[in-house]
């Protein structure tokens, strides 16, 4: 963010802060658009702020439409382990991939728009139930959107991941950068997250800085940046890798960030130059690539591993007494003895000593462990408790 701003325009990026109501956080960041001048200093923050407005605009669209329908349709509870969401141009095969891969049985039809509400169903990747949930189509086959966009693009925020089916007969890498595009406009990242950046606004303390990761930038340019926009009294907390830009995107948007696969179908009758030109945008994106065909059943089994693998999710499965769960629990990757003990029963985690695990997270089967153990898929566990 630039330094010295007109005073107007820091007005209105103030106004921004403490709006409460959608339109009113519109009306602000339109004022502040207006006022900041077009040049190569502001660039980057003008795209953010019409990043943002856009946003916003399509979020008073969603909820315009879901207060003028009687009966929702648009809600859908989440079973099994995760919610993972499938979206996509229309006839791109979200149906017949819900068909394929899960119990569900929605209609399969040759023309656009034969879903019309989100279609659930349950898919089981070895011993883990994932519930899928086909969503009406946020494109047409020429590529415009949808009077569905906009409220499939908000069950998508509420997911725990997203497949992006492409048709491979439709110009899908069209089809993947206009997709990116709508999730953008919808504060929504498919990118992996290198660093995150919390603001806590206080009464009062001026501006503190915890960093527990790595910053690029200095504690003048942090308090320059919050300045422009009115914040006095703030604690910013950093985590992972971050910079003076992404903290200028967390002041203006509010990202959510999603796990993601992009899913190339109709394999069978794609041309080799298409799926490699998919397979190069998804790379730059940092997103998992697989391609499948629904009709010739192609693909499918890899389909079930890689999105389990991307919600990066394990197996823990517990024991006592010699005996071995056949049922596991599923944690987050990362997860730790302690949190398979809360997730089992509070007063167990309170009251282990330790533990004994069998699987990769150790080098010798049967190992004692303590509760910060971090664990991996499909290890063993046996809590030993006072």
């Amino acid at each position: 963010m630039p330094t010295n701003l007109p005073a107007e325009a820091q007005k209105a990026l103030a106004k921004y802060q403490v709006a409460r109501t959608l339109q009113d956080k519109i009306k602000a960041l339109e004022e502040a658009l207006s006022l900041i001048p077009d040049h190569k200093g502001t660039e980057k923050l003008r795209a953010h702020i019409k990043r943002r407005i856009a946003e916003l605009k399509r979020e008073a669209e969603r909820r315009s439409t879901s207060k003028s329908v009687r009966k929702d349709f648009f809600t859908i509870s989440k079973e099994g382990e995760a919610q993972v969401v499938v979206i996509g141009a229309a006839n791109s095969g979200k149906s017949s991939l819900l068909r394929m891969v899960t119990n569900a049985k929605p209609l399969v039809a040759p023309y656009q728009f034969s879903t019309d509400r989100p279609f659930p169903g349950m898919m089981l990747y070895e011993d883990v139930e994932i519930q899928l949930v086909e969503l009406p189509a946020i494109l047409t086959e020429n590529l415009e959107e949808t009077q569905f966009t906009n409220r499939s693009l908000g069950l998508v925020k509420n997911a725990d991941g997203v497949i992006i089916l492409l048709d491979g007969l439709n110009n899908p890498v069209q089809q993947l950068e206009k997709i990116v595009q709508l999730l953008d406009e919808a504060g929504i990242s498919i990118k992996p997250r290198r660093g995150e950046i919390i603001l806590e606004k206080k009464d009062s303390g001026g501006v503190r800085i915890v960093n527990f990761g790595s910053f690029t930038g200095t504690y003048k340019e942090i308090e320059e940046v919050l300045k422009n926009v009115g914040i006095r009294n703030v604690v910013v907390k950093i985590y992972g890798e971050s910079s003076i830009e992404e903290l200028e995107e967390s002041i203006i948007r509010e990202t959510v960030y999603k796990k993601a696969l992009i899913v190339l179908n109709k394999i069978d009758a794609a041309s080799p130059s298409e799926v490699n030109r998919v397979r190069e945008v998804a790379g730059s994106l940092g997103v998992p690539f697989i391609s499948i065909s629904t009709e010739r059943g192609e693909g499918l089994d890899i389909l079930k591993r890689e999105v389990f693998k991307s919600l990066q999710l394990i197996r823990v499965y517990t024991q006592k007494d010699g005996v071995v769960s056949h049922k596991p629990i599923v944690l987050n990757k990362d997860a730790t003895v302690r949190d398979l003990a809360e997730r089992i029963h509070k007063d167990l985690a309170r009251k282990m000593k330790y533990a004994r695990v069998w699987g990769k997270s150790v080098k010798l089967q049967g190992q004692q462990v303590g509760p910060d153990h971090i664990l991996q898929d499909r290890d063993v566990v046996e809590i030993y408790s006072s």
